[in-house]
């Protein structure tokens, strides 16, 4: 039964590396995964026509109600029914509306600006930490592939030393097993490296198979100034404290609203008939018209109801500002943590740049050769080159978290 896993195991990684063999997948660069990413995003389309949605509503703070205009015949004046009366009359909010409205809707506009370059940023970010999480993930890859062929060898020896009866059973089957714990590795590696790539072509909204440039991260990691948190001006922050100022100019409409609406109006009519003006008779036909004009103001008896949408204004002010401050906050934490991490993350790559990694491949061939000429015994070698080998990956796993310690940095300082 163990056998068959075995030989299921084996198949299984066989076909998956043909697969991976087969299927080449084009390789970009990070500033060619960041600008289709930003080409083909929808979630930056749909804040850009919410900038364009925001320009146009300006275009409506100088809306005026529609034009009454009312043509009235009858019995005016006589009873003669030939009276006729055309009024034309419009009303009007009180003129600070107009200047309220128009002020919001600049802040709206500036606010779906804001959010723009929020996402934007926001998007940046998850592409670059994609991006390099998948150059980790090859070279841990490409890392197990030399721990395979470390261990295939020694499992080799084992074989062949229980062969000639020179080896026990146990460091035969201690050797296949380790061989076998490998390819399971591999097998993860492979899975981890598909997650990231589907995850590249997703922010990048591509449906073609994406691969990075394989940089050798022992050489190449990031640095940042960690010393930039008085500028911390996140475009998130930028656009929360817009949302502040957006409140405000919400309640100052409210408030003008609660004052009287205006109105105007002209009218024009006949009274047809006769009369008499100062002791002289006349008789007016359908062609004397008379007109005139009309002022007047709506006033508001009932204000609490506008009373409230004002405190409710206010309430929303706050509750914008109490967001703000809350992210604020946020991004601050997240930023000394990410310095924390980065600054540790940086001493321990001098730590093995200096003393541990050193020695690892001379320590990694002697114990070959020591196990080959007999010198050592298979757990001693086994204990010498797994810890050689953790090292390279502890190695590679400090430059990763050091890189995503950078990123988040520029991230949070917006470089």
């Amino acid at each position: 039964m163990k056998k068959i896993k075995t030989l299921t195991v084996l198949l299984v990684f066989a076909l998956t590396k043909t697969n991976a063999q087969t299927s080449v997948a084009k390789k970009f660069t990070l500033n060619e995964c960041v600008e289709q990413a930003l080409k083909n995003n929808e979630l930056l389309k749909t804040a850009s026509l919410e900038i364009a949605h925001n320009v146009q509503l300006k275009k409506t703070s100088t809306e005026l109600p529609k034009t009454s205009v009312m043509y009235t015949q009858g019995q005016f004046n006589s009873i003669y029914k030939y009276d006729n009366n055309i009024t034309v009359s419009q009303s009007m909010p009180f003129p600070t509306v107009f200047a309220a409205q128009n002020s919001l809707a600049r802040e709206r506009i500036k606010g779906s600006e804001y959010k723009l370059a929020a996402t934007k940023s926001d998007l940046l970010y998850r592409v670059k930490e994609a991006y390099y999480s998948l150059q980790y993930s090859l070279a841990i890859h490409q890392l197990l592939h030399k721990e395979d062929s470390l261990y295939e060898s020694f499992a080799k020896a084992g074989a062949l030393k229980y062969k000639v009866g020179e080896g026990s059973l146990l460091e035969k089957t201690t050797a296949e097993t380790q061989v076998m714990e490998i390819k399971n590795q591999l097998l993860e590696s492979e899975e981890d490296i598909n997650s990231f790539q589907i995850l590249l072509m997703t922010l990048m909204q591509t449906s073609e198979e994406v691969n990075v440039t394989e940089e050798d991260l022992t050489q190449h990691f990031l640095t940042v100034d960690t010393n930039t948190l008085a500028s911390l001006e996140h475009p998130l922050l930028k656009y929360l404290k817009q949302e502040v100022e957006v409140s405000k100019r919400s309640k100052h409409l409210e408030a003008s609203k609660i004052l009287p609406d205006l109105s105007f109006g002209y009218f024009n009519q006949s009274l047809y008939g006769p009369g008499n003006v100062f002791g002289d008779n006349y008789f007016l036909s359908t062609r004397n018209r008379l007109n005139g004009f009309q002022l007047g103001m709506t006033i508001p008896l009932w204000i609490y109801p506008q009373a409230a949408k004002i405190k409710a204004a206010e309430i929303n002010t706050e509750l914008a500002q109490s967001n703000y401050n809350y992210n604020r906050n946020m991004l601050e934490g997240q930023y000394k943590q990410a310095v924390t991490l980065y600054l540790k993350y940086r001493n321990s790559i001098s730590y093995y740049k200096n003393n541990a990694l050193t020695n690892t491949q001379l320590i990694i061939s002697q114990a070959i050769k020591s196990y080959d000429t007999g010198e050592i015994s298979y757990i001693d070698y086994l204990q010498v080159l797994s810890r050689a080998l953790n090292m390279e990956r502890n190695y590679l796993n400090v430059i990763h978290q050091n890189n995503l310690a950078a990123l988040k940095i520029e991230y949070l300082i917006e470089k």
